[in-house]
């Protein structure tokens, strides 16, 4: 009787433990929502940003501050496109808010840092010539050209400093430039973000809102690659609207992703590579649109300019230039390689686009040193073929 007893009940007890092991197993795991801003310091001066939210259903957003706009403040599900603008702080001392989101029963919050106007360490550069800050990969900015410069900064292992700058353009809504720097440790490791997002640095309306793609059926193409910049915080800000143009998906996907692929093999021969990539809207008459219904100037021609640096090397200081010049229109299955007819000088490419390429090189090594990198051919030299 015993062992029949025991039998019974661990049967039974089996069964209980079963239905609860089911039960826990059907029963569905609700992820806590999650809240993320781009930056949680800004600059004193006005700007927006977007944030993201994640949660499985209804969501609302609130925060005290009278300095922050927040766009749309309630909706259901994952989001990458709520809009916070926030005001100049105008005062003598930084501020802060506290941004909360509702979901799930449960709140979430972040904090957004504001500097004082004494705390900013960078303030913009709205045109003028900005050689005096020395970066290599500059070309020349001018107060009469309507054009605005900004830059962003990023750490990446040790190194903290400028991830890229670029050359906005307010009436067509494109950099004409984007500059940058580039070695393996700046590239660094990672995965791309598709944090498609706001340029924190300009106003919402003054840029276009890329969350999806430009209407009229152009892709989203990077002026800096994603490629180029893998780690997370860096990678995010190359997903900016200031960083995108309209262009043709094939040419997207074929010549012009093979260039980059060209320009990443050769900041891999030296110990720097400067790179200013760049699109000709001037005289353009074409038009996209983004979700919001700005226009977007769609570029006529897009270039690269490289500028090579090995300290190994002792000719011209070590440097070496090469440029690219691509129409949007062309065959999108060819490669550039040597004696393409797209390569050509630095010389050659400021005669065809106007724009004075790497202004600070003759003050590294000399007007004359500078003048022979920016004339020699490329296709003359192996270092870029092989």
């Amino acid at each position: 009787m015993r062992t029949k007893l025991h039998t019974v009940f661990g049967a039974v007890l089996l069964g209980i433990l079963s239905l609860g092991a089911v039960s826990c197993e059907q029963k569905p795991v609700v992820p806590d929502p999650e809240f993320i801003l781009a930056r949680d310091a800004v600059s004193s001066r006005k700007g927006s940003q977007f944030l993201e939210v994640h949660a499985p259903g209804d969501w609302s957003i609130t925060c005290d501050a009278n300095w922050i706009q927040i766009t749309p403040d309630k909706g259901q599900g994952d989001s990458k496109a709520v809009a916070l603008c926030y005001d100049a702080n105008t005062g003598e001392d930084p501020r802060e808010a506290d941004i909360r989101l509702l979901a799930e029963g449960k709140t979430v919050t972040v904090t957004l840092h504001q500097n004082a106007p004494s705390d900013d360490p960078e303030p913009e550069i709205n045109g003028g010539s900005f050689t005096s800050k020395g970066w290599m990969e500059l070309p020349e900015t001018r107060t009469d050209d309507g054009l605005n410069f900004f830059w962003h900064n990023m750490t990446v292992g040790n190194y903290t400093g400028r991830n890229y700058s670029f050359y906005w353009d307010y009436a067509k809504l494109v950099s004409h430039w984007v500059a940058y720097p580039l070695n393996s440790g700046l590239r660094s490791s990672g995965t791309r973000t598709e944090a498609w997002g706001l340029d924190p640095l300009l106003p919402a309306s003054r840029q276009p809102v890329v969350t999806s793609a430009f209407r009229g059926g152009w892709t989203r193409g990077h002026q800096i690659p994603s490629a180029d910049r893998l780690s997370y915080n860096a990678n995010v800000q190359t997903f900016y609207g200031t960083n995108m143009t309209p262009q043709n998906y094939d040419f997207n996907g074929e010549i012009w992703a093979r260039l980059e692929d060209k320009v990443r093999s050769w900041s891999g021969k030296c110990d720097t590579l400067y790179v200013v990539t760049g699109c000709v809207v001037d005289g353009t008459v074409s038009w996209a649109k983004d979700i919001d219904g700005k226009s977007i100037a769609i570029p006529t021609a897009y270039y690269k300019a490289v500028l090579s640096y090995s300290k190994s090397s002792e000719e011209n200081g070590g440097y070496r230039g090469c440029a690219v010049f691509l129409e949007h229109t062309c065959n999108p299955k060819e490669t550039v390689a040597r004696n393409h007819d797209s390569v050509m000088s630095i010389r050659d490419l400021e005669t065809r686009t106007g724009v004075n390429f790497f202004v600070n090189l003759p003050a590294a090594i000399g007007a004359d040193a500078a003048a022979a990198v920016e004339t020699e051919n490329p296709n003359a030299v192996n270092w870029w073929w092989n």
